[in-house]
Parts: structure tokens; C-alpha cells; sequence
């Protein structure tokens, strides 16, 4: 009998409930993602029928109804009808007839065309536009044979095929009852990759294989189950197959379910374990029409063996990341679990470290239990959800599966290969070795362990952590005290990587009770030992706090603070000054985070400091990193910041000078309001969180202790006390007004008792906090006495002088700047109108007092020169002695008048007296007072003499950069040779040791038609100006003007820079396109190339400088530079260098060539040994962490095998052909290696 025989047979017999449930699956298939389904006439939880009109619905999008009436009773020939009628009468349906878009009628056996007719007259009778489709026997055989052997499978009892090919639906059945509780399910809602979705289906479009892999866990299966999902939504001719693979070939399996002609996607689920892989990628090369897509997962470390296979071209690896925080807060809040507690989503997200599958399994025992006390404890969680695991896994709990799982977490990897050393290690746990690899191979079957490159690993840190705690900690099957005997020195970061997470998960008491006298015999036993002693404690100090703390003292009185000589404190300073770290303190900050043993071991640092100063400032460090407000010390009532505070000013009370110190750099941070931390590290990220501190009792206690004791200690140690007091006012962006207020009483209380308005930086500090605090809507009735008492001459003159401010407001208070200035002008005009000497005096002395205190930008300086040039307005006498003071004491203003010269150097009176005046003074300015005069004086006053006084002053000056000429123009009609003169005493100038004067681009641009018959001169100067400033032309639009002129040049110019022993070349990423615009380059650049391979070796890494010569190129210069690329080839094919330098080229900056650069090479030079040593594919490479380079490059090979078996060289280049293969076999060695560390890492 044929398989449809069989089918049509088997439908005939089937019983009521069964076929009703069989057609209701073909009905949903059809229609994919309804707003509604409903089935009626089925009765929930049991496959039995019941009477229901229609027996099912779909409501879809667009608020239309799909009918479904089944039946299998062929006696009533009128069933049909009557199902028809029915599911357009309203009392039975509660549907209006309007919107019944489709009604589809199975039935077990077949109808006639004229019964047929009659059905659909009577349904257009009641609405012409709802279609009837007639589901009868002859119609489910076909659609059954053709498209769902799994529901023949499953519904009719007949195998079609090993069952290995199966619908989305049947797959994650088989996938939830496979996988026993222990992964994901893969039917919970899909949520947080909305743009890898995205991204896949885009690939599913351009690509045939895709490849997604990532590390375990992290929702590869859900990911590319929903994508197809959408795709196929999307794209109505595609159909979707899963491989469920049951270690049987699939071929044949796929011929029944693939026709040629159709769209296919077959997804293939951990790929790297289906044995016959091969045959999909065998089918796809065999199918002749129509389109096949074929999707895989696979884990992050075997991924590259499964790309091998696919034909490179054809294929796309997608890399699945870890979901954030906040993203895994998204799925245990969604449904099913609705878990909005923080407390419950924050053990989640900490335990299941970005991987959905944890998060997921966790969500489901919170829901399950409904009780809070279940991840108030996590060691509760965790075995309470590994303990059902291994109930439902019996074999699992054998003891000797837990000790293998206990050596395996604790070696995080063991090489079963490796029997010498295997067997070592099983000998002092007392496993057999034989016994031992048993129970591997069946840990692999549950897919708790994976074996891959001959080492054996659990599949997840989770359950590695687990393992451990149960094998050494809870049953005790494995002996701790052995592991640290015989492992401890050569396995030191695996004891940190194993009891660090179990302590976390499973309970530090728990943990500590088995280990801790392990812990203690071995520490008596290298007690003596400084550095070991130091190492152990590092990592086992939580369980042995007292014995950390008992020899840290015994350590710490080693060193006597009275000795005026101590050998070993001196050491330690040394060591602390390389290193930049100190053990003690090291060891002692792993107390700060809050243990019961705070106090003392932050009393042992005071007295640490006390003995060692030296090592203040890293302690204060160390406080502002560890002890550091966050959010959990709300939860402990600031306990840590208490004790701290309490202890230091305890000390300070009974004089210490050292814990003064620490003080005043704790207050500074304790003073603030929001904070600053980083709260653990995962997957090398840093995760930053501010915190705000609230104004709670125990605050306001931590506040007043600071407060008080700066106001106590204020006298004693001013300058440290005020620098807090500054920068707490001192701090920008939001504040706590609450707590501002709270403090202002005692900032008050310090103003009132310690600073005196004699003082000027007393008076800036008061006055600024008043306008601070007002920024920030606080206002006291202090302020208008504050306001009137802190002046004095001083802070009223730098009022006056600062131009950032005009009474008591800033300028960017003032709605219009203009009008600010303005004001600003003339209230320092009219303020400082001299009357004698004495007034200058006194005005000079206390603005350089300003300047020292405040050091005001040169903008500040602005005020002066109107100053100056008012005072010349009133009384010209005064206004020049006032100048001449400028001068005299400009060393410490370095004043440069202007507008003032501008205004008196009009008559001719005034520009001897002003010339004179500068001349008889020596000051450090004088140059550029010079420069001012001729760049201020009046025109109608220039004369002849001025042009030789002129370059005087560039024969005084030694240091300036950016200097403008722009002055210099208006004298160039006494001298239009001026330039040239002046730039000939510039760069004979800068020939001098220590004398640099810079000059700006726009100079050289400008002057260049006047200068271009002296190209020497030129030349040097550039030189000159690019070493004095690299950025003097950025564009090189000045270079190209002497290149232009005298393309040789550019060899000048890498002889002085690129070439130099003793000057960076600055410029590798500047664009230097613009040399193929200049005719006669190519001789001038074949030299070049020349001489970089006689200066320097190329190792072949990353782009060479040249690529900036060839990159961003317009389509006529691409051609140009091409070409004198391959006519520098056949010039110097057998100049190594040079070719690796043309290959470097082609493969960055004109990669369309590079192909024809190679070809063109093995045209010219067959010689095997000297092509292994060009750089063809560059040397190593820039990979990410999940990269594996060995088969990168190999493939970069492959690709050039396939360009070289192009050429029409035959057979004279098969030795090229051997180095090249015979790289690709050492890459893929090494890509082996690569794969193992990957999998050992993960």
C-alpha cells in the first residue's frame, strides 16, 4: 500500500477529537499570528469534542473572522449545510455574518462538485463575499503527504521518514521536553533583540548560510526561530523545515520535505554536533531551482569549523552578545513571570550575568515558589532549582559524576588526553581513571560538560560554581584540604575563581565552615614567609580575618617611626615609588567594604601612615576609592563613612599630624552630594552609577563631624581648611538645596569665626559663595551683611578689572553681551583716574597681587589698556608715566598696550617719547611693545628709518609662535623687499639653538608671488615653520605652492622630517593626494620610495605612511597614481622592499589594483622564496576577541591562491602555489590552538 493509501486510510478511521485537534494545527499553520484562536469545540486539557458553533475561530488583524467546521460523520449528508447555516446565525455565534471572511469545512471523506455548488449558493445567500474552502479527504491527503509528515507522524501513526526534519512548532516541542528543565524554553515571549532580529533577517535575504553563534546561553535558538518566523511572514514563498537531529543521516529526509522549485529555510540548531552536516551543504549545491537559506547555531568556540565548509562568499557569521542588565529586567518583568520586585530582578540579573537561559531559569522558580524568602538567599535559589535538576537526572547524582564535576570546575578545564598528568590528579581525589572518563562521557550526553580539542569543560560558569560547592563544599565528596596541598602554589587565581562565586552564591558561612581549618593549617605552615603569606591572604582573608589583621600588626611594628634610619621602611618606599602600589594598604582596603573587623583595620592604617607618611596620600586614595558613598550604604546606615570619620578624628584629637592630612582629603569627598562609583566588572565593561546622598540623621551626623572639626581645627591648618571650604562651593551641576541649607550653618559659623575681610582671596571666596548659592535659589539674611562687610581695596579693584563681571552679576546674566561690555568699559574708565604717582603705585601693586591670586586670562589684561589709554585722554603726562610703569614692571603682568598706542601715537611728539621710553627700559615684553608701536602708529607718521627699526626687533626676539605680518603690509611702499627680509632674519634666527619664532600659513600664502624668486629662502623657512609647529600647514596648500615650483622639494622635505633621527614625523594621516596634480612627480617619488627602504625596515604591520600619497584620490589622479604603481613594480620587482611597500599600498589605499599588482608581480618573478617573503596578505592582523586569526588569514590565502590560478603562467607557478598552501596548513595548525584557548577561556 502507498503512503497516501495509507494516509487516506488512516484519516477514514480517525476518531472525532483527534481529527478535530489535527485540523485545528493545519488551520493555525495557515494562518500565521492571529489576534485570536479560539477552539470551541474542544474541550481544554483533554483531546474530547463538544458542541461549539464554529469549533474554532481565528480573529485576524484586520477584525474578520476564519470559520472552522470539522466533521467525520459521513451518515448526515447534510452535516455541512448545517454547519454552514450555523456559523451565520448570530444567536449561536455572536458574530455578524458581515464579518465572516472565511469558513473552512474538513471533513474525513469526499463530496461531489455539485454539493459543492450547492454549499457555497447557500453561504453567498447570507454573504457573497465569504469564501468557503472544503477540506475533504482527498485535499488533507495531499496537503499531509506534501507539507506536515510530522503531523502524519503524529496524528496518523505513519513514519515518513527518521523524523528528523520538522516543523518550528514540532522542534520546540521536542526541544522543551529534551531538554529536562535545564535550558530555556523556547515558547516564552521574545523580547530585547528587536535589532539582531533585524539584522538577521537582512542577512537571511543577501545571504544562503548564515552562521549565529555565541556563548551558551545567550538566546541563539530563540533568536533565529523568530527571525525565520518573520521572514516568512514577509516573504509568503518561503517555507520553514528544522533539523531535530537524531544521529541518523538527513539526506533523505531532506529530499522528502524539499522540492526542487520552492523556497526553503532549513535551520540547523547546534550544527557543530550534527555529524552528516555535510550532506545539507551537499543538498544545497545539488538543488537546481528555487531558493534554499540555510541557518545554524552554533557555540562561540566551534563556529569556524562549520564556516570552513560554506562557501565563503555565500556566508555571514552573526556573534550573539550577552543581554545587558537592564535588558534581562525587561524579560523577567514580561510575560510569563511579571517579577516587578527589585529585589527579585536584582539576584536574577547578578546571578545570570547576561545570559537569557539563567535569567529565565531563575524567573520560573521565583514564580514557582511565590515566596520571597527563596532568592532572599541565593544559596537557597540555587539549590533548590540544581537539586530538582539533578532529581530529574538521576544518574547525575551518582557520586562519582560529582567528583569528576568537582575536578573539572577547579581545573575549569582538564585535557583527557593527557593520561600522565590526568591520572595525577584523579589519584589524589581517589576517582578512577577509568570511572573518571565513564562518567565524562555521559556529563557530555547531558550536555553539563563539553568536550572539544581533547579537553573536558562544564558548559556553563553557573553550573561550574555549583558543581564545585557540592563536590568540596556541601557533600564533601572531594577534599578541600587536598586541593590546597597539592594545587594552591601552581592553581593560585583558580581558588579566586572557584570560592570567590561560591561564597557569593551559596552563603559565606556555609563556605567558611568546611574551609576555614584547610585554611588555617596551611597558612601556619608559610606564616614566615612575607611574600607568601601576603599572596595567600589576598585571596583567603574573608575567612581568616583575624589572622590577616594579627600579622598585618605584627607587620606593621616591624617599622619604628623613631629610627632615624630603618633599612627595611626605606625599601618599602623604594617599592612603593616604582610600583605604585603597597601590599599592606592593599590588603587592609579589602576590610573597607564593610566587614565587622572596619574599625580595626582602618586604626591599623593610621597607624601604617604614622610610621610609613610617605604613603599618606595612597591611603587617602585608597579611603576615596573603597569608601566611597553608594547606594548600599544607605541599607547599613553609613556605617563605614561613621566609623571612618569617628576613628580619624579620634586621632587627630590625640595629635596626630598624618591622620590631619588624611582628613582634609576625606571631607573634600564626604562634603559632596552626589557620587560617583563603579559597581563590578562584566565582560570587561565598567558599569558607572551616581548616587545622591539623602539627608537622613546619620548624614546629618557624618556632615557636623566634618564641620566641626574644620572649624576646630581651621587655625592650625588654614590653607588645607580653606581649600575645602572653596571647593565645596567649587562644585558644578545639580546640588541637594535640603542639604546646602543644612550645611550653610556651619559654613557660617566657620565665616564668621575664621575669615577677615582684610584678605583678599576671603573676600573672593565670600562674595562667590554668596552669588553660588543664589545661582541655586538660596537665600539668608546673611548675604546683605556678608555682601557689605567682606570688601576691600583689593577685591574692589579686581570688581573693577574683571571682565567677567559687572556689579553683582556675570556676564552671561546680561541678556544682551553687547550692552555688558559696554558697561564694563566705562565703569573702568571712569574708576581709575590717576592723580600722582603714589596712585599708580598703589594700583599697579595691587593688581599684580590680583594676578598672582586669581591669574585672570589675558582678557583681564584688556582692562588695563583701557586704563591707560583714559588716563592719556585726561592728562597725557600721567597716562605716559603710567606706561612707563607698565614697562618697568611688566615681568610679572606681561602687558602689551594697543588701542592705548593707537591713541597717542598720532603726532609725532608722542611716537619719539613712546619710542624712547621703550628703548631705555629692558623688560621681557620689549619686542612686542615694539611690534604694538608699528603696528598701532599712524599712518601718515611712518617713515624710511622705520624699516631698519623694524628688523631689529627680529634680530631681539627669540621665542613666538603664531605670529601675524599682517602690520608689516602698510610699510611694504618704503620697502617691498620687506618680507623678504624680514623672513631672511627669521630663519637665519631660527638657525640659533633654543630660538623658535613662529610664523602664520596666511604670511606665506600671501607673500609667496612676492618671494618666489628667492626659492631657497622659501624652502628653509617652511622647513622651519612645520618643525616649530606641525600644524602650521595643515592643508599643505603651502607646500603645494613649492612643490609646484620645484617638485624635488618633496624629497627635502622627507630628508628633513621623515628621515631625521632626531624629529617625530607628525604627519602619518595628513592627506597628500594633491602630488598627483603636479606634473614631473614620478621620478621625485621613486626616489622617495628609495630611500625609505635604505632608512627604514617595513615589518608589513598595518598601513604604511605612503598610503596618505594614494588615498581619497579624484577618478583622473586615481589613474595616474595607479600607473606609476605598476611602472614601479617592473622597476624594482626584485627590490623586496619596494614591492612589499606596493603591496601594503594596494592592499589599503587602491585595493581595485591589488589583484593586478599580484598578478602582475608573478608575471615578472616566479621565484618561490623570494614571493614567501612579500607581505601579500600584510603581517598578523587586527581581530577581535572572539576572532580566530589563524583562520582569517588562511581564508586571506585561500583568496590569493584563487587570484594566482587566474594567471596564465601555468605550471611555472607551482612552486608559488606549494608556499602558499603550505602557509594555509600552518594557519589552520595554528587557528587549532586558537580554538582550544577559546574554548578553555570562555
Amino acid at each position: 500500500m502507498s503512503r497516501i493509501q495509507n494516509i487516506e486510510t488512516n484519516l477514514t478511521s480517525i476518531n472525532d477529537a483527534a481529527f478535530q485537534e489535527l485540523c485545528d494545527r493545519l488551520i493555525y499553520f495557515k494562518y500565521k499570528n492571529p489576534s485570536a484562536f479560539a477552539r470551541i469545540g474542544s474541550v481544554t486539557g483533554k483531546q474530547k469534542t463538544k458542541k461549539g458553533t464554529p469549533d474554532s475561530f481565528l480573529l485576524m488583524s484586520d477584525g474578520e473572522y476564519i470559520f472552522t467546521e470539522i466533521t467525520t460523520n459521513i451518515s448526515d449528508k447534510d452535516k455541512l449545510l448545517k454547519d454552514i447555516i450555523a456559523c451565520f446565525d448570530y444567536k449561536k455565534t455572536n458574530i455578524s455574518s458581515d464579518k465572516v471572511k472565511e469558513i473552512n469545512l474538513f471533513f474525513n471523506f469526499n463530496i461531489d462538485n455539485a454539493y459543492i455548488e450547492k454549499l457555497k449558493s447557500v453561504a453567498t445567500s447570507f454573504n457573497p463575499k465569504t469564501e468557503i474552502i472544503f477540506w475533504s479527504l482527498n485535499l488533507l491527503t495531499s496537503v499531509l503527504s506534501t507539507n506536515h509528515h510530522d503531523l502524519v507522524s503524529d496524528y496518523l501513526g505513519l513514519s515518513y521518514d527518521t523524523g528528523q526534519i520538522v516543523s518550528i512548532e514540532k522542534f520546540i516541542s521536542e526541544y522543551n521536553r529534551s531538554s529536562h528543565g535545564i535550558a530555556t524554553p523556547l515558547d516564552n515571549e521574545f523580547v530585547q533583540r528587536r535589532q539582531e532580529m533585524d539584522e538577521l533577517k537582512r542577512k537571511i535575504a543577501e545571504k544562503d548560510f548564515i552562521i549565529v553563534t555565541g556563548a551558551a546561553g545567550v538566546g541563539k535558538t530563540k533568536l533565529v526561530l523568530e527571525s525565520i518566523r518573520e521572514f516568512i511572514q514577509e516573504n509568503k514563498t518561503y517555507k520553514s523545515y528544522c533539523i531535530s537531529y537524531k544521529y541518523d543521516s538527513i539526506l533523505n529526509d531532506i529530499y522528502q520535505y524539499v522540492s526542487d522549485g520552492d523556497d526553503y529555510i532549513l535551520f540547523a540548531d547546534d550544527a557543530n554536533r550534527i555529524d552528516h552536516f555535510n550532506q545539507l551543504i551537499a543538498y544545497y549545491q545539488s538543488k537546481q531551482f528555487g531558493k534554499l537559506k540555510i541557518l545554524i547555531t552554533a557555540r562561540d568556540y566551534a563556529y569556524s569549523d562549520l564556516y570552513l565548509n560554506c562557501p565563503a562568499e555565500l556566508t555571514e557569521v552573526i556573534k550573539l552578545k550577552k543581554l545587558s542588565d537592564n535588558q534581562l529586567i525587561d524579560i523577567v518583568k514580561g510575560e510569563p513571570f511579571g517579577i516587578t520586585n527589585p529585589n527579585y530582578q536584582d539576584v536574577i540579573t547578578r546571578i545570570s550575568d547576561g545570559n537569557p537561559r539563567l535569567a529565565v531559569m531563575l524567573s520560573r522558580l521565583a514564580v514557582e515558589k511565590q515566596d520571597i524568602a527563596v532568592l532572599s538567599d541565593v544559596s537557597n535559589l540555587f539549590e533548590t532549582y540544581f537539586n530538582t535538576f539533578i532529581k530529574d537526572q538521576k544518574e547525575l547524582a551518582n557520586p562519582i559524576n560529582i567528583k569528576s564535576l568537582g575536578v573539572i570546575s577547579f581545573f575549569n578545564a582538564i585535557n583527557i588526553r593527557n593520561k600522565e598528568r590526568l591520572l595525577e590528579i584523579l589519584k589524589n581525589f581517589d576517582i578512577p581513571y577509568e570511572d573518571f572518563l565513564e562518567a565524562v562521557q555521559k556529563l557530555n550526553s547531558f550536555e553539563v560538560v563539553g568536550i572539544n580539542y581533547d579537553y573536558v569543560k562544564i558548559s556553563e560558569q553557573n553550573l561550574s560554581t555549583f558543581f564545585f560547592y557540592l563536590a568540596f563544599i556541601k557533600n564533601k565528596q572531594l577534599s578541600f584540604g587536598t586541593l590546597l596541598t597539592h594545587y594552591y602554589a601552581d592553581y593560585m587565581s583558580r581558588f579566586s575563581d572557584c570560592i570567590i562565586p561560591a561564597n557569593n552564591t551559596f552563603g559565606s558561612e556555609k563556605v567558611m565552615d568546611v574551609v576555614l581549618p584547610d585554611l588555617k593549617k596551611h597558612f601556619d605552615t608559610i606564616y614566615d614567609d612575607s611574600e607568601r603569606s601576603y599572596k595567600f591572604l589576598s585571596i583567603f582573608w574573608f575567612y581568616l580575618r583575624s589572622e590577616t589583621l594579627e600579622y598585618l600588626y605584627n607587620e606593621i611594628n616591624t617599622y619604628s617611626e623613631h629610627e632615624s634610619i630603618n633599612t627595611k621602611r626605606m625599601i618599602l618606599e623604594k617599592k612603593s615609588t616604582l610600583s605604585g602600589k603597597d601590599q599592606t594598604l592593599e590588603l587592609l582596603g579589602k576590610f573597607y567594604v564593610g566587614c565587622p573587623e572596619l574599625k580595626d583595620a582602618i586604626e591599623l592604617s593610621f597607624e601604617y601612615i604614622e610610621k610609613c607618611p610617605f604613603l599618606t596620600h595612597k591611603l587617602i586614595s585608597q579611603f576615596k576609592e573603597l569608601i566611597n558613598f553608594e547606594a548600599k550604604d544607605q541599607h547599613n546606615n553609613f556605617r563605614r563613612q561613621t566609623i571612618l570619620l569617628k576613628t580619624l578624628i579620634d586621632k587627630i584629637e590625640k595629635g596626630s599630624c598624618s591622620c590631619l592630612q588624611v582628613f582634609h582629603g576625606i571631607a573634600k569627598l564626604f562634603l559632596k552630594f552626589k557620587f560617583q562609583y563603579v559597581n563590578g566588572y562584566k565582560d570587561r565593561t565598567i558599569h558607572f552609577h551616581t548616587y545622591t546622598i539623602p539627608l537622613s540623621k546619620k548624614i546629618k551626623d557624618i556632615r557636623k563631624m566634618i564641620w566641626d572639626t574644620l572649624d576646630l581645627y581651621f587655625l592650625e591648618n588654614q590653607d588645607e581648611c580653606f581649600q575645602v571650604l572653596k571647593d565645596y562651593s567649587a562644585v558644578g551641576g545639580e546640588i541637594s538645596k535640603e542639604i546646602l541649607e543644612y550645611d550653610l550653618l556651619f559654613i557660617f559659623n566657620i565665616i564668621d569665626n575664621h575669615l577677615k575681610n582684610e584678605f583678599f582671596e576671603h573676600c573672593l571666596y565670600v562674595q562667590k559663595l554668596i552669588r553660588w548659592l543664589q545661582r541655586h535659589n538660596i537665600q539668608s539674611s546673611k548675604f546683605e551683611r556678608y555682601r557689605n562687610d567682606f570688601i576691600n581695596p583689593m577685591y574692589d579693584l579686581f570688581t573693577k578689572v574683571n571682565m567677567y563681571g559687572y556689579g553683582h552679576k556675570e556676564d552671561y546674566e546680561f541678556d544682551d553681551y553687547g550692552e555688558f561690555l559696554r558697561l564694563k568699559e566705562l565703569e573702568i574708565r571712569s574708576a581709575y583716574i590717576f592723580k600722582d604717582q603714589a596712585d599708580m603705585d598703589s594700583f599697579h601693586s595691587m593688581f599684580t597681587d590680583i594676578v598672582n591670586v586669581h591669574k585672570p586670562e589675558t582678557i583681564h589684561l584688556e582692562s588695563l589698556d583701557f586704563i591707560l589709554e583714559e588716563n592719556f585722554k585726561r592728562d597725557y603726562n600721567i597716562g605716559f608715566k603710567f606706561l612707563e610703569l607698565l614697562a618697568k614692571r611688566n615681568d610679572k603682568l606681561l602687558f602689551i598696550p594697543t588701542r592705548s598706542l593707537k591713541q597717542i601715537l598720532v603726532i609725532e611728539e608722542n611716537v619719539c617719547l613712546v619710542w624712547e621710553l621703550i628703548e631705555k627700559i629692558s623688560f621681557r615684553s620689549k619686542p612686542l611693545w615694539k611690534i604694538s608701536f608699528f603696528t598701532e602708529i599712524d599712518s601718515a607718521l611712518i617713515k624710511n628709518e622705520h624699516i631698519d627699526m623694524i628688523l631689529e626687533i627680529f634680530r631681539e626676539i627669540e621665542n613666538l609662535k603664531f605670529m601675524s605680518l599682517d602690520w608689516a603690509e602698510r610699510y611694504l611702499n618704503f620697502d617691498y623687499e620687506l618680507y623678504d627680509k624680514i623672513l631672511t632674519i627669521v630663519t637665519e634666527r631660527n638657525r640659533e639653538p633654543n630660538v623658535k619664532i613662529g610664523l602664520q600659513i596666511h604670511y606665506f600664502e600671501k607673500t609667496f608671488k612676492m618671494l618666489s624668486k628667492n626659492m631657497p629662502l622659501i624652502q628653509e623657512a617652511y622647513l622651519q615653520q612645520v618643525k616649530i609647529d606641525s600644524h602650521f600647514d595643515y592643508n599643505k596648500n603651502g607646500l603645494f605652492r613649492i612643490i609646484e615650483m620645484n617638485p624635488g622639494f618633496l624629497k627635502d622635505y622627507f630628508d628633513y622630517f621623515y628621515f631625521s633621527d632626531d624629529i617625530e614625523f607628525t604627519e602619518r594621516k595628513a592627506d597628500w593626494g594633491f602630488i598627483w596634480e603636479i606634473e614631473g612627480m614620478g621620478p621625485v617619488f621613486s626616489e622617495i620610495f628609495k630611500r625609505i627602504t635604505e632608512k627604514n625596515v617595513f615589518s608589513g604591520f598595518s598601513s604604511h605612511f605612503l598610503n596618505n600619497f594614494f588615498s581619497n584620490l579624484k577618478e583622473d589622479k586615481k589613474a595616474k597614481a595607479n600607473e606609476f604603481l605598476f611602472e614601479l613594480l617592473k622597476a624594482n620587482y626584485k627590490d623586496i622592499r619596494i614591492v612589499n611597500l606596493i603591496v601594503n599600498i594596494a592592499r589599503y589605499a587602491r585595493k581595485e589594483i591589488y589583484e593586478n599588482i599580484l598578478l602582475l608581480y608573478i608575471s615578472l618573478n616566479q621565484a618561490p622564496d623570494v614571493f614567501g617573503k612579500i607581505w601579500w596578505r600584510g603581517n598578523g592582523g587586527e581581530y577581535n576577541g572572539g576572532d580566530i586569526s589563524g583562520e582569517i588569514e588562511a581564508n586571506d590565502w585561500k583568496k590569493i591562491l584563487s587570484i594566482i590560478e587566474r594567471s596564465e603562467h601555468g605550471t611555472n607557478l607551482i612552486p608559488i602555489k606549494k608556499v602558499i598552501k603550505d602557509r594555509i596548513y600552518s594557519c589552520l595548525r595554528f587557528a587549532e590552538s586558537e580554538k582550544t584557548n577559546l574554548f578553555l577561556d570562555r
